[in-house]
């Protein structure tokens, strides 16, 4: 494939995100070092501010007495300034919030969901009418909204491909939400946001490739390489339970954790990860050996446990090989086995992954979705000011 030349539009625009980037991490940084450290010329990051100073994204904040020479001119992130509504849409559940550009978390609301997917859109665009009247430091904007849900989602047009539980299929929900709110708008996968959100903000922030992997209900992967969200080929980057869960394609059943069908559409039994939960509170109390979880052949745990480790050990060391990701963080029910988990997944990959990566546990929590949208919301309108439309307090 040829590749097309960049344009001088183009390059203000990434020019823009890159400014935006490295002051809103730094918090604070002056136009020479900004210049220095993007390696871009300092009449270009001037014209840059001065966008970003009309659009109230960044301001001056004095002058930098301790630098040698001449003081220079501190610009600051204005976070605070702008607020952008992230949805987790689930079975049973939309979970809405308003967030700044710094990810507080401003305000929490939910409602409730069904199988009927008519009535599921209308609570979804109830649920955003009432984020946004919600009320809002005075002054601060919109500047979008994003929607992670359980779902394959065809890009750029924002289709939802099937949702179970909420009666979506082939929905071009972000082509029906732009009726009703003339601002920027993304739908995407909820693993996918959630990588971004823990990349942004979380146990991932300040590395260059993250995977944010879910196992329990279900096991589910989004992909953030050198800062850029991954989506594969057709969108379906890191659907990992269609692998995992079918013994055609791993060679093996998973046979205490359920059958292909119910793995697939009902994810790994509540019982499992309670009994992993247990598991690692004897673990954390001495009364369980590492040894004891990663021989099979012992009895000193449940076979449930096990196997359940076993389901981890698969997902990650799959990640971990095909991807060779920095961080791997964890998410999802399968957390509350803590440090077993953890340990148990260490041992398994050391010698058996080449340069096995970090794993850690989420920060987030059940925030790892919107906030997740806050950064890519963020990110889409800074790459294109033309389409940040936002509404005024």
């Amino acid at each position: 494939m040829q590749r097309q030349p960049t344009t001088s539009s183009l390059l203000r625009r990434l020019n823009r995100s890159a400014v935006v980037d490295l002051i809103r991490t730094e918090g604070v940084a002056s136009p020479s070092s900004l210049a220095e450290r993007l390696n871009i010329s300092l009449p270009t990051v001037m014209r840059v501010i001065e966008d970003l100073i009309a659009e109230d994204l960044v301001a001056y904040d004095g002058f930098d007495e301790t630098s040698r020479g001449r003081p220079r001119a501190r610009i600051k992130f204005r976070g605070a300034a702008h607020a952008i509504i992230g949805i987790e849409a689930g079975k049973g559940e939309f979970y809405g919030a308003v967030a700044n550009l710094e990810g507080v978390v401003q305000t929490e609301m939910h409602e409730t969901a069904d199988d009927d997917g008519e009535r599921n859109f209308e609570k979804l665009v109830g649920l955003i009418r009432r984020l946004m009247a919600a009320p809002r430091p005075r002054g601060q904007t919109i500047r979008g909204i994003g929607i992670g849900l359980p779902s394959i989602v065809r890009q750029p047009a924002g289709e939802v491909v099937l949702t179970l539980g909420l009666g979506w299929h082939d929905m071009p929900l972000r082509a029906r939400l732009s009726e009703h709110f003339q601002m920027p708008i993304i739908v995407e996968n909820g693993r996918n946001l959630a990588a971004v959100g823990e990349w942004g903000f979380g146990a991932g922030r300040g590395a260059d490739s993250v995977v944010s992997l879910s196992i329990g209900p279900g096991a589910g992967a989004g992909v953030v390489i050198d800062g850029k969200l991954y989506g594969g080929h057709s969108h379906a980057a890191g659907e990992l339970g269609w692998y995992l869960d079918d013994p055609l394609l791993t060679g093996r059943p998973f046979e205490h954790l359920g059958d292909k069908q119910s793995l697939r559409f009902f994810g790994i039994p509540e019982q499992a990860t309670k009994m992993l939960e247990e598991a690692n509170t004897q673990y954390a109390a001495g009364k369980l050996t590492l040894a004891a979880v990663t021989d099979r052949q012992v009895d000193k745990i449940a076979p449930v446990v096990t196997e359940l480790l076993d389901y981890a050990t698969m997902a990650v060391g799959s990640v971990a090989a095909f991807m060779n990701p920095e961080i791997i963080v964890l998410a999802g029910r399968v957390v509350g086995g803590g440090d077993l988990v953890l340990d148990v997944l260490r041992h398994r990959l050391k010698g058996n992954v080449y340069d096995p990566p970090r794993l850690v546990i989420g920060a987030l929590g059940h925030r790892d979705i919107v906030l997740g949208a806050v950064r890519l919301v963020l990110d889409a309108t800074t790459l294109n000011p033309a389409d940040s439309l936002v509404m005024a307090d």
